[in-house]
């Protein structure tokens, strides 16, 4: 499923990058920048007997590059690295890697989707950090409004396709929020 994800991607990538007409020729104005923001965790803890929800908060930053495919639409492929709290005083670290298909809305608005993929890189000193996964896969979308020129505010929702832990007491859920600021160079 990844190499097809990547593969498809990559695909897409090239043909819209390099494709041209022979009577239009046109040099797309590729991007990159900066974010960091605040990063809200919400984990779903289910077993037999009860549903438990904790929200965590900590924060994000990461690099991005934008690839103009027209006019409208853009591919964005991200690094991200978040910290957040997870079981009391444990520190939880991620790196997220989605591929954003980008497209223009209104004014200063600029919508997003595309998949994401998670590589849980710490979990402090929780017990049985075997039993975690190790890798996520999920959907975010979200909207940026452009202040400035260079300067831009996002929201995000994540939300995880697969389980973050699973054992026989039951399973463990997270989704993500997202808020912050974007600097494109």
């Amino acid at each position: 499923m990844k190499k097809i994800l990547l593969l498809f991607t990559l695909t897409l990538i090239t043909s819209n990058v390099f494709a041209q007409e022979e009577n239009d020729i046109k040099t797309a104005k590729v991007n990159f920048g900066i974010k960091v923001g605040y990063n809200s965790v919400q984990i779903k803890a289910v077993t037999a007997s009860s549903d438990n929800v904790q929200k965590k908060a900590g924060v994000y930053a990461g690099i991005f590059i934008n690839i103009p495919t027209s006019d409208v639409f853009s591919i964005q492929p991200e690094v991200i690295y978040s910290s957040s709290e997870f079981a009391g005083r444990d520190k939880m670290s991620l790196l997220h890697i989605p591929v954003l298909f980008s497209f223009k809305l209104t004014n200063n608005f600029t919508g997003f989707f595309g998949p994401e993929a998670q590589f849980l890189l710490s979990l402090g000193n929780a017990p049985n950090k075997d039993l975690f996964n190790t890798f996520l896969f999920g959907f975010t979308f979200g909207v940026n409004y452009k202040i400035t020129p260079n300067i831009y505010i996002e929201a995000r929702p994540y939300f995880a396709f697969n389980k973050f832990l699973e054992d026989s007491s039951g399973f463990r859920k997270f989704n993500i929020l997202q808020l912050g600021l974007v600097y494109k160079f």
